[in-house]
């Protein structure tokens, strides 16, 4: 995911979900230094607080680690490694499941969109052969994924049941702090999404995704 805290709005309550039998692994790809409206704050401030908050946030969720990449917040469309950073991070952590954000979302954050695109990207690089010799003399093999999951999206057709995990979500939310102030009535928007979600497979609770089989 792009930012600290977007594991935790799109996903926490599958991620909770999931962690209860798997490994998950949470990927930051940015900084995200420059989320605060504070112009007194130093962005170095802004990061470091950051990523301690998703730390404290994906270990009460119960993710195995968070792996921050830490590319420039709002500069990630810029970054021409990326897709191959992450084609080798699912070569070596072989997922079957694969989260990002939706990149034809109406309500993305430029962030979103690029990461996104790195990820759909990463996924053919990691799964072929014939892209970047060098992960192969490097030990890292192709990988195919089963599954990619696009979230937050209005386009839903796989939703995750989290009637049972929604308040270890909204917990999670709430451990990134530097954010809240940012998120004006977070829980009542997110309390909407899920039920609405939910709502869509007969759920109390659901978080909604695009899924796509690569």
């Amino acid at each position: 995911m792009a930012h600290p805290d977007d594991p935790e709005l799109a996903c926490g309550g599958s991620i909770a979900r999931w962690a209860e039998n798997d490994r998950v692994y949470n990927v930051i790809v940015s900084c995200g230094e420059k989320g605060t409206w504070d112009e007194n704050t130093s962005p170095l401030e802004i990061a470091s607080k950051r990523e301690k908050e998703a730390v404290k946030s994906a270990q009460y969720l119960g993710v195995r680690k968070v792996i921050f990449l830490r590319h420039p917040d709002g500069e990630v469309d810029s970054m021409k490694t990326l897709k191959l950073e992450l084609a080798a991070l699912i070569r070596k952590h072989k997922p079957h499941t694969i989260v990002t954000h939706d990149p034809w979302s109406r309500y993305f954050h430029p962030d979103h969109r690029a990461t996104a695109h790195a990820v759909i990207e990463g996924i053919m690089i990691a799964r072929d052969w014939h892209f970047y010799p060098f992960l192969l003399e490097i030990g890292l093999r192709p990988h195919r994924p089963g599954e990619l999951l696009l979230g937050i999206t209005e386009n839903v057709n796989h939703v995750v049941d989290i009637s049972a995990t929604y308040e270890k979500k909204m917990k999670a939310i709430s451990m990134h702090r530097s954010q809240l102030g940012q998120l004006p009535d977070w829980r009542r928007r997110v309390r909407m999404r899920v039920r609405k979600d939910g709502a869509l497979a007969g759920y109390r609770y659901g978080e909604g995704f695009y899924k796509m089989h690569v």
